[in-house]
C-alpha cells in the first residue's frame, strides 16, 4: 500500500474543514427544540380547528413583515442601479456641453454620488431590520406551538411534551429579539443621522443651480 504524498494529506485536510464548517452553519441556523406533532393537530375536535386557525394568525404577519422589508431592500437597490444610470448619463453629457455647464454637471454628479452612499447606508440597515424579522418569525412560530400544546391539552389528546419547555422557549426566543430591537433601534438613529447628512448634500446642490429641493425620488 502506497504512503500518502503531502498534495493528497494537504487536500483531504481542506476537505473536512470545509465539512466541518459546512455542518457548524448549518447547526447554527434558528430553529425551534418543542414543536407539537401535526398528527395531534388532526386529532383535535373539529370545533378547536378555528382556535388553531387564529393561533396560526401569528405566523402568517410575521412571514408578511418579513415580506415587506425584502421588498424594501429590493426597491432601495433598484433605486441605487437607478442612480448610478443618472451619473453615467450626467456624466456624458458633460462632455457634450461647455465649461458652465461641466461646472453645474459636477454639481449633480457630486449630489448623486451622495445619495448612492446613502442609499448603501439604508440597504445595510434594512438587512439588519430583515435579521430582526427573521428573529421575530422564529419567535411567532414559538408562540404558535405553544398554542398548538395548549389547544391539545385542552381538548385531552395525549402529549407527552412538558407545557412549560414550550413557555421557556417562547421566553428565551423572546428575551434574544427584545435585544436585537435595541441594536436595531440604535442603527435606525444611525441611519436617521446620515440621512439628515444626505439631505444637507442635496439642498445645497438645488441652492446652488438656484432650484428648491426636489421630493425624494426625483433628482
Amino acid at each position: 500500500m502506497t504512503e500518502p504524498t503531502i498534495k493528497t494529506v494537504i487536500s483531504l485536510l481542506f476537505v473536512w474543514i470545509a465539512v466541518t464548517l459546512s455542518g457548524s452553519l448549518i447547526g447554527c441556523r434558528p430553529s425551534l427544540s418543542y414543536t407539537v406533532s401535526e398528527d395531534l393537530l388532526r386529532r383535535l375536535p373539529k370545533s378547536s380547528r378555528r382556535a388553531e386557525f387564529q393561533a396560526k394568525t401569528v405566523v402568517t404577519i410575521a412571514i408578511d413583515r418579513r415580506s415587506t422589508v425584502k421588498r424594501e431592500i429590493k426597491t432601495t437597490r433598484n433605486e441605487i442601479s437607478r442612480t448610478h444610470e443618472k451619473i453615467k448619463k450626467a456624466k456624458e453629457q458633460k462632455s457634450k456641453g461647455g465649461a458652465r455647464e461641466a461646472d453645474k454637471i459636477d454639481l449633480e454628479v457630486d449630489m448623486l454620488g451622495s445619495k448612492v452612499n446613502y442609499l448603501h447606508d439604508m440597504v445595510d440597515h434594512h438587512q439588519v431590520r430583515l435579521k430582526l424579522a427573521e428573529m421575530e418569525l422564529i419567535l411567532a412560530k414559538a408562540q404558535y406551538e405553544l398554542s398548538k400544546v395548549r389547544l391539545v391539552k385542552s381538548n385531552n389528546i395525549g402529549f407527552d411534551g412538558d407545557e412549560e419547555d414550550f413557555v421557556s422557549q417562547v421566553k428565551s426566543i423572546q428575551e434574544d429579539v427584545n435585544d436585537f430591537r435595541k441594536d436595531v433601534g440604535a442603527d435606525a438613529a444611525d441611519l436617521k443621522r446620515r440621512e439628515e447628512e444626505w439631505l444637507v448634500v442635496k439642498k445645497k446642490y438645488y441652492s446652488s443651480i438656484g432650484e428648491s429641493s426636489k421630493g425624494w425620488w426625483t433628482e
